[in-house]
């Protein structure tokens, strides 16, 4: 079962290892071999300390299983391709996935920006990343498709919009979708 909660600076290693891990086993295969190499958890981690500080209005969210973080959400409230909020970062250990955390961590994210003001939210993902299934399934509609290069490597990102985040919440509220199997689960016993 999974705890969503406010990020504090003790989660900082945590939400580290679980970025940096999803970084290597999720995106690692989509770019050149070492591209993710340089990227370290103690370097992240310092970045996540100082981040509550440099963006003080952001929504950091965790989840827990057990005591451990098991996943994290950032979003924050600003204008993201006709939406009004966006979720700029959500991940759970790989181990973790099927069990619900990543619809806990965005719904809860969806109900701080809506009660923030946000009447609509975008997200984007790799073209390449079967979590796009799930973000489909749940209503998000494809409203581009970023083109960027990365040291000669083009990077197509996709991006999703709901125009109403009650929608959203509601669509959450139904069961669980399994990117990996194409397939709606329900959570982990």
């Amino acid at each position: 079962m999974s705890t969503v909660r406010p990020f504090t600076a003790s989660d900082a290693p945590a939400v580290a290892a679980v970025q940096v891990g999803n970084y290597h086993y999720d995106y690692a295969p989509l770019f050149p071999p070492g591209s993710w190499d340089g990227v370290s958890v103690e370097e992240q981690t310092a970045d996540w300390l100082l981040w509550p500080r440099d963006h003080p209005d952001d929504v950091l969210l965790v989840a827990e299983d057990a005591g451990e973080v098991v996943g994290y959400v950032l979003a924050r409230v600003h204008p993201y391709h006709g939406a009004e909020a966006e979720v700029m970062a959500l991940h759970v250990r790989p181990q973790a996935r099927g069990c619900g955390h990543g619809r806990a961590l965005l719904s809860a994210a969806v109900s701080v920006l809506g009660a923030a003001g946000a009447g609509s939210v975008g997200l984007s993902t790799l073209e390449g990343n079967p979590i796009r299934a799930w973000y489909a399934a749940l209503g998000g509609e494809q409203v581009a498709v970023q083109e960027n290069d990365l040291d000669g490597w083009p990077v197509r990102e996709v991006v999703y919009v709901w125009p109403d985040v009650e929608a959203l919440r509601q669509a959450l509220a139904g069961a669980e979708f399994s990117a990996r199997s194409g397939t709606i689960q329900p959570d982990c016993p």
